[in-house]
């Protein structure tokens, strides 16, 4: 008997025979059929081992075809958003990507615990970790929606099946492998404010099929236009009293005084503010583009930085995908498969010009090469000290800085805004045979994965000792009108810019994977079920700076990176039993050993069990140990020291600072190590309905994690040991920070997955209704010195301060739920969802008082047509009210967008779409 990789005919079993979709992306649990004489028996995410449809004792949720259509999705990211059990907090989307330096990765992350412990599956097994980034995340854009047959979710730990990264759970996207004829689809979809953000996409899918031969082909293209700061009104501004008020480094505040040839004076403030800004005082910063703070922010009379306008909320995006499965029949009982994914995307994202002060200048060796003082010097001949620095400096008091040359920061508007433009390609290609000799199943392949990612900058970069160089020999004005140099000047300014290619990465993984599967004896009515099976897997990771990256002399590329070159081998072996000790009653014992060339060995195992005392009742558990290996990136990559992102300093009440960091891998890092247990029911009273529920708790030590710069400074000043050498002081102005990756404590999360499902018929058309939640009981994180935070339904302590891990980029949500309903009839369908999360607290405002994000619910709507026999339109909308966020600061979540939440609000809005699809056979 051939085993499938597919659950093939397990969803028509739901509900008595029929279909059991949802309105919105969320399928019921699998219910309880029992085995009969000419069921097949398939294998499902979660198991090396075949199972009668629809028959599971695993937690595993699945995503159809259908479901995939109602939901709107635009990408793959967009439709993986809608399942409860995925969390913003660990992942990277196309939004939280904006202004950072993520290359376009689009990650998932099941519990919150962060996309590296979950594990990405393409038809069952791995994709190369996207290159340029942390070295094991997977970028899921690069899977077609076109080509998805069907998404399984593992909501469990699973490293005794499938090694390390499966912390967490799994995902495993099945793509297509039978068609019948052409199908063209494509979408267009446009916010309802104006701005950018529009969405288009097209599609074709063809398959051609014989007794022996199936190919399907699909191919597909996406277009995203940008959405900035400026085109949403509660995103154009960094300052929102009393939530936050911006203190990004603005041009022509004074430092203090400097000695050409030695370095600052006594008093020199290394923060940037310093002693002032001429034109605060008469309320003139918005002459240089500067946000004039409003009465009663703290910072005045200085001049900062508005970035909230020019940052983008959301990038230029092109994606092309193509995919291909192919399997041949030798005979009833051999078959050949192979399968091709190809994706190549360009990211193009536009933001605030760089900033430059003496702070950012000392990290750059280029300066003690040249012989450059590492300051923007503004000295006594210059027109600009004695016309405006010297009235100012008199009018303060600050009369002992005035004869001596003057440290002035600069936001460089002379270069434009920074873009920078990321190439992305992922390639696989898979080739195996399998089939069943005598009464064992076997499975062969080979698998070659490999990510590739060019970045380049085309605008707003700058060699900053080439910048430096011309001003200081210049009689520059650092208070000129729109803050921009002008005449001769301007013309030198340009030998300092940048543009063109500065970073190459590659990830490949080679693999061979082979296993078989069967019976053993029957004994005493008992027949157990095995799985052997072994892997060997070679990785590689390179990365090529430019000559200008690996110097660190380039504005706003942070900091100086040197090239990578670093490979691993890991040689598994694994082993699955399963017992059916009576006819309601199973066991199953999964065990797997790993060997990584680098970081030794990790043996892991899990256990689990079915019960069914009646037909409509299923009860299940699980308990295994767990593992993540460091990435090739996490142990290898140099510690170097660049600049931080923006933090606020509780000590100093300035915001928005950003010092120098030293960052970058560790090599003697240990593998995360887990624990985890579940346990649960799923009910089916009646053939229209089932509920169902799932308890789960999770235990990992020595977690991997990079401490973001509020954590580290926050965590700082509150005395907390552990961080006591991570800061360095200048009187008591932070100048830097280290921020390198280290095992760095304990997490222990538990909670609930809840799903309930209804269908019937009626004269008036078939309804369905589906809910399916997760709520979250617990997620603690310990630190090294023993700290404990708890993190369900805050991103910072009492004190205000961000929680141990709060870098992950989002809030861990107390609950989260979808409920869909859907009525069809003939050909119109219409389905209307409702999108929940609990509220959370995020930080304090400027005046102590501790703020909130309320509890939200949004909804989506879609309505389809098939009155003509082949064609499908659709009219769909997102956010069908057109909720607005409610304010956020923008430090505690790592984030240069202003005014709100990017890991929870989409800043599209109310977002209408249209899709058409026809199908030629």
């Amino acid at each position: 008997m051939m085993m499938e990789t597919v659950i093939s005919r397990s969803l028509r079993l739901m509900f008595s025979g029929s279909a059991a979709l949802i309105g919105a992306g969320l399928l019921a649990q699998p219910v309880f059929a029992q085995e009969t004489p000419g069921m097949q028996r398939v294998e499902i995410t979660g198991s090396s081992i075949k199972r009668v449809d629809a028959e599971t004792s695993l937690p595993v949720q699945i995503v159809s075809k259908a479901d995939i259509e109602r939901t709107g999705a635009a990408s793959t990211e967009e439709l993986l958003q809608s399942i409860a059990a995925f969390s913003s907090a660990g992942g990277t989307s196309n939004a939280t990507g904006a202004g950072t330096s993520t290359g376009g990765l689009s990650s998932i992350s099941l519990r919150g615990l962060g996309s590296t412990r979950t594990l990405v599956l393409v038809n069952g097994r791995r994709l190369a970790a996207f290159a340029g980034s942390d070295g094991a995340s997977v970028n899921v854009n690069v899977i077609p929606l076109a080509a998805i047959e069907r998404v399984e979710v593992l909501k469990d730990g699973a490293s005794g099946v499938y090694g390390s990264d499966a912390v967490a759970g799994v995902v495993n996207f099945i793509l297509s492998k039978h068609t019948d004829g052409v199908e063209i689809t494509g979408g267009y979809g446009s916010p309802s404010e104006s701005g950018g953000g529009q969405k288009s996409k097209a599609s074709i899918t063809g398959g051609y099929n014989t007794d022996k031969l199936n190919l399907v082909v699909s191919g597909s293209y996406e277009k995203e236009k940008a959405l900035f700061g400026r085109d949403r009104d509660y995103a154009s501004t960094s300052t929102k009293l009393p939530y936050y008020n911006g203190t990004a480094t603005g041009l022509g505040n004074i430092q203090g005084s400097f000695t050409p040839g030695k370095g600052p004076d006594t008093g020199f403030s290394s923060g940037g503010s310093g002693y002032g800004n001429p034109l605060a005082i008469g309320d003139q910063c918005g002459t240089i583009k500067m946000g004039t703070l409003q009465n009663g922010a703290k910072g005045s009379p200085y001049c900062y930085y508005d970035s909230g306008p020019d940052v983008g909320l959301t990038p230029d995006r092109e994606l092309f995908n193509l995919t291909s499965n192919l399997t041949y029949q030798l005979n009833d009982q051999h078959q050949l498969f192979a399968d091709v994914l190809y994706s190549q995307s360009k990211v193009t994202q536009t933001y605030q010009a760089s900033p430059a002060r003496a702070s950012f200048f000392e990290t750059d060796g280029e300066f003690a090469k040249q012989g450059v003082d590492a300051a923007l010097l503004l000295y006594p001949n210059n027109p600009a000290y004695q016309s405006i620095a010297v009235p100012y400096l008199q009018s303060q008091g600050y009369t002992s800085l005035i004869g001596k040359p003057l440290s002035i920061t600069s936001r460089v508007f002379d270069f434009g805004p920074r873009q920078n433009v990321d190439t992305a390609k992922q390639a696989r290609v898979v080739v195996g045979a399998k089939g069943t000799v005598g009464t064992v199943d076997y499975e062969v392949a080979l698998t070659h994965n490999e990510s590739k990612l060019n970045s380049a900058v085309t605008t707003g970069y700058f060699s900053q000792v080439g910048y430096a160089k011309i001003i200081n020999s210049s009689n520059w004005n650092p208070w000129a009108a729109g803050g921009v140099q002008t005449g001769a000047l301007a013309d030198q300014l340009k030998g300092a810019a940048f543009s063109g290619d500065f970073l190459s990465a590659k990830s490949t993984s080679d693999s061979f994977d082979a296993k078989i599967s069967g019976d053993f004896w029957t004994i005493a009515g008992i027949t157990p079920v095995y799985a052997l099976g072994v892997q060997s897997r070679k990785e590689n990771y390179t990365t090529n700076p430019g000559a200008a990256y690996q110097s660190g002399d380039i504005s706003g590329l942070g900091g100086s990176v040197v090239p990578i070159d670093r490979d691993r081998t890991v040689n598994s072996a694994f082993g699955e039993l399963s017992v059916p000790l009576t006819k309601s009653l199973e066991a199953n014992l999964s065990v797997r050993d790993d060997h990584y060339d680098d970081v030794g060995n990790s043996a892991n195992w899990k256990g689990n069990v079915r019960w069914q005392p009646v037909k409509s009742l299923v009860l299940r558990a699980s308990y295994g140990t767990g593992f993540r290996a460091p990435s090739l990136v996490d142990l290898w990559t140099p510690q170097t020291l660049g600049t931080s992102e923006q933090f606020n300093d509780p000590a100093t009440k300035q915001t928005g600072l950003q010092v120098n960091a030293l960052s970058g891998g560790n090599p003697n890092l240990k593998p995360e190590k887990s624990k985890q247990y579940s346990f649960g029911a799923v009910w089916q009273p009646a053939s229209t309905a089932s509920i169902g529920v799932d308890f789960f708790n999770i235990n990992i030590r020595d977690i991997l994690a990079t401490p973001s710069a509020q954590e580290v400074v926050s965590r700082f000043r509150a005395g907390d040991a552990a961080y006591a050498g991570l800061v360095t002081l200048n009187g008591n102005d932070i100048v830097s920070i280290k921020q390198t990756l280290a095992n760095t404590g304990n997490a222990n999360v538990q909670g609930l997955d809840l799903f309930a499902n209804w269908k019937d018929n009626f004269s008036f058309g078939k309804l369905e209704a589906n809910l399916n939640g997760t709520y979250m009981d617990t997620f603690d994180q310990t630190s090294p010195g023993g700290d404990i935070s708890h993190k369900v339904g805050t991103i910072v302590d009492g004190a205000g301060n961000p929680v141990i891990g709060a870098q992950n980029g989002g809030v861990i949500l107390r609950w989260k739920h979808q409920l869909a309903g859907t009525w069809s009839k003939g050909p119109w369908s219409t389905t209307l969802v409702q999108n929940y999360r609990s509220g959370y607290q995020v930080g304090h405002d400027l005046n102590d008082n501790k703020v909130f994000i309320s509890s939200e619910a949004t909804y989506d709507a879609n309505v389809a047509w098939r009155g003509i026999k082949n064609l499908t339109l659709a009219l769909g909308v997102k956010n069908l009210f057109n909720k607005q966020p409610d304010p956020i600061g923008t430090a505690v979540t790592n984030q240069f967008q202003s005014g709100y939440d990017i890991n929870q609000y989409d800043p599209r809005g109310r977002f209408v779409y249209v899709t058409a699809g026809y199908k030629f056979k």
